[in-house]
């Protein structure tokens, strides 16, 4: 995974008034409600995903105060980042208007005759009956107005309504992707062409099957990380990628830094006309927590809980300029706990190779910028910025230390005639992908010495990882410092 949502309160009262009290809006209904065509949706049972990652970082980043969440968005596949959200939280006893408000720091606005809430989050957020609360990201005046207007027939995906109307009773996270008409198979056959899974196969013809997926699916059951199901739908039976495919999506993923696992250790199976491809194991924390991460209301939910027991409250005067101190300490303290749980989740986090360490450390500088930072100190916001700042140069240096090892590999390869692409360390010397060199006799007649690009791999992996320990020394020394100026200076613990 990281979305935020669409005032789905509203959604029940006003865009879907045949729903009953008791009933919440469906996943199709939230698809149906879009302004915009989403392509891609989120099913989430907090509770079980909370039971499935207990003692990991992400059983805190679930909201204790949240049941359940349903979501549609617009993923740009270039930054994996949503380029809008909507959908809404269930929650056990949702705040009122004024509570969120007051507790977040936002204000209660009304558009189209509707009570909304602006929040520094860049989001809007609308409690309504039954525990409901509805949130529209981002805060786009506009765009909410829009999504409040019912007089539309929006372009719905055909897949991703098939994926929202199964049946999720026993389902912990499900996560679909519409992918239809997104990929070139002409771009996408050259970027194939180094990966060691595919050699000897049509090329041409597996990018053409990959072109034509209507989309891919993942959902976990409750109970257990291991009954995890990936499935893809393809347009036609992709008879030449079938026999290797745990194989090639397995070196596919480990090109990508994903901490999916060993995914040929995955079951797989094929409908009856072979067109749907379904591989069932084992899902590691961190690669669920990543993909939660693409719908990002797990982390911006968790004000309201503390909202929750504001509501009582609500109506009391603004606070003095001395009490308002105490309430930037407070939030101070909270906020630099939480940069701190990330730099230690970069620090425990167990990668593969420096490629899959490089993207998680660029992940979690995407986490640390979304943190609110409104009633913050400035100096602590500024040390943060800094921190995110740190792992992405680290991110990038790793990256950039593994494609010259690799242009080294293919400099050295006096076999290889210019040919060959070297791939080390997570990354590609062509596509930044991560694949196998070609060892061997080159066609002028002089040897390629397989032992070399194993050299250059192992080389770029000690760069790699003496550079990332250097950042976490002085990263642990610069959250030590300024734990000590932040205590100093307001008189409390951090």
């Amino acid at each position: 995974m990281k979305l935020k949502v669409c005032s789905l309160g509203l959604l029940v009262a006003f865009q879907f008034p045949s729903l009953t009290r008791a009933n919440e809006p469906s996943l199709g209904d939230v698809l149906q409600s879009c302004p915009k065509p989403a392509n891609a949706i989120l099913h989430g049972d907090v509770n079980a995903i909370r039971k499935l990652s207990m003692g990991t970082p992400l059983e805190f980043d679930m909201p204790a105060g949240v049941d359940r969440v349903k979501i549609a968005a617009e993923l740009n596949f270039t930054t994996l980042q949503p380029s809008w959200e909507i959908g809404y939280a269930a929650m056990k006893a949702a705040p009122s208007a004024e509570a969120i408000a007051k507790r977040m720091g936002g204000y209660v606005d009304n558009v189209n005759n509707r009570s909304v809430i602006w929040t520094p989050n860049q989001m809007y957020l609308i409690p309504l009956q039954n525990e409901v609360l509805s949130i529209v990201r981002p805060a786009d005046r506009k765009f909410l107005g829009q999504w409040l207007k019912k007089d539309r027939s929006p372009s719905v995906s055909d897949y991703l309504k098939r994926a929202a109307g199964a049946q999720l009773g026993e389902v912990a996270a499900m996560i679909a992707v519409d992918l239809e008409d997104l990929i070139s198979a002409e771009i996408l056959e050259q970027n194939l062409a180094g990966l060691k899974s595919i050699a000897g196969k049509d090329v041409k013809k597996i990018a053409r099957s990959i072109a034509g997926m209507h989309g891919v699916t993942l959902s976990v059951n409750k109970g257990s990380l291991s009954d995890t199901a990936i499935t893809l739908e393809f347009k036609e039976a992709p008879s030449e990628l079938a026999p290797i495919a745990k194989a090639f999506f397995n070196e596919v993923f480990e090109r990508r830094g994903s901490a999916i696992g060993d995914f040929t250790k995955w079951n797989q199976t094929a409908s009856s006309d072979g067109k749907i491809l379904k591989f069932t194991g084992e899902i590691t924390h961190e690669a669920l927590d990543d993909l939660l991460g693409l719908f990002t209301i797990h982390r911006h939910t968790n004000g309201n809980n503390a909202a929750a027991g504001d509501t009582a409250d609500a109506t009391k005067p603004a606070p003095t300029q001395e009490s308002s101190a105490s309430v930037i300490a407070e939030n101070s303290k909270e906020y630099f706990k939480k940069v701190v749980q990330v730099v230690h989740r970069v620090r425990d986090y167990s990668a593969n190779n420096t490629g899959e360490r490089a993207q998680w450390n660029a992940n979690m500088a995407n986490r640390i910028d979304e943190m609110p930072t409104l009633n913050i100190d400035t100096d602590l916001v500024q040390f943060a910025s800094e921190v995110a700042k740190s792992l992405r140069t680290n991110s990038a240096s790793m990256q950039l230390t593994n494609i010259a090892s690799g242009a080294q590999a293919v400099a050295n390869d006096a076999g290889s005639g210019g040919d060959t692409s070297a791939v080390f360390s997570g990354t590609n010397v062509q596509n930044l992908g991560y694949g196998y060199a070609s060892f061997g006799y080159g066609g002028n007649g002089n040897y390629a010495d397989p032992n070399s690009p194993m050299k250059y791999y192992q080389v770029a992996q000690a760069k790699g990882n003496a550079s990332f320990k250097q950042m976490m020394a002085q990263m642990e020394q610069a959250i030590s410092d300024m734990r000590r100026t932040m205590t100093n200076k307001y008189k409390i613990q951090f």
